[in-house]
């Protein structure tokens, strides 16, 4: 789609090159959303191509992603054979959308979209990803479960652009189980949830998504049952937390998030 309203594009560098940050402006990566729907109320582009934020780093402490990283990287990628949590990211990406959508869209972009449907964000919170924030010469990071704070919101100020994905090695060794819902009629997720699981403590990490507007992070400390499930799903997420609109109400959503979970354990402790 044509972006009327659009008066500059600029190509810096470097991050340091891009000083006083205007309102009206918005950092391009991938664009495949940003080209896809009228965008009123920006004027400007700023192409983080030239920053070269694409790598896929493998180290004795984890792996590193960058945010401008092309979805199907991760798929092509050779990784160590032990971090079998890396199957929860080939599937964010095979559950995302299209060929053409895959190679072109980055992974940063659908975290920081923030859409409830992101396949990536309950990846990210399941394996206890941090992001690596920039803002000019300065640098923080935050827990994946604490970046999304409502529907297309995020805690990102005007200026701040994503910068890296971190994900320890240790989460990487944990089992990973990808289950997610869709409507037939358009393949709207109604739930996803991904599941990791320690086999050695028997632990277990629930990223629930699309369910709710945020993604939301369960956790048991030993193999849960269907009822252990269901209370915790009862004290921690109660039923105005979910999504109720003409896809789904929310009772249903609850109903079928509990049985995704029960049935990515299931996966997991039944191979």
């Amino acid at each position: 789609m044509d972006l009327p309203n659009v008066q500059t594009y600029l190509r810096p560098a470097d991050l340091e090159s891009v000083k006083d940050w205007q309102q009206g402006w918005a950092w391009l990566s991938g664009g495949t959303w940003l080209f896809s729907q009228a965008q009123p109320n920006i004027t400007t582009l700023v192409d983080l191509e030239k920053f070269g934020w694409s790598e896929i780093e493998v180290t004795p402490d984890g792996l590193a992603i960058g945010a401008a990283c092309i979805q199907n990287q991760l798929l092509e990628f050779s990784w160590p054979e032990n971090w079998q949590g890396t199957k929860a990211l080939e599937s964010a990406v095979s559950h995302l959308g299209s060929f053409k959508v895959s190679h072109i869209a980055t992974v940063g972009g659908n975290i920081c979209l923030a859409l409830p449907v992101s396949t990536f964000a309950p990846v990210m919170i399941a394996l206890g990803a941090t992001y690596e924030i920039w803002h000019g010469g300065f640098a923080y990071r935050v827990r994946a479960l604490e970046f999304q704070t409502g529907v297309q919101q995020t805690i990102l100020q005007p200026g701040e652009v994503l910068r890296k994905i971190w994900i320890p090695a240790s989460n990487l060794e944990w089992q990973t189980s990808f289950q997610r819902i869709c409507m037939a009629s358009d393949g709207y997720a109604l739930s996803t949830v991904v599941a990791a699981f320690n086999s050695q403590s028997n632990q277990v990490r629930f990223g629930l998504g699309a369910c709710v507007s945020t993604p939301r992070l369960v956790e048991f400390t030993s193999i849960p049952t269907a009822g252990d499930i269901a209370d915790v799903l009862d004290e921690q997420l109660p039923l105005h937390d979910f999504v109720e609109d003409d896809r789904g109400s929310a009772s249903y959503r609850r109903q079928i998030t509990q049985v995704l979970m029960e049935r990515s354990l299931f996966e997991l402790c039944h191979p």
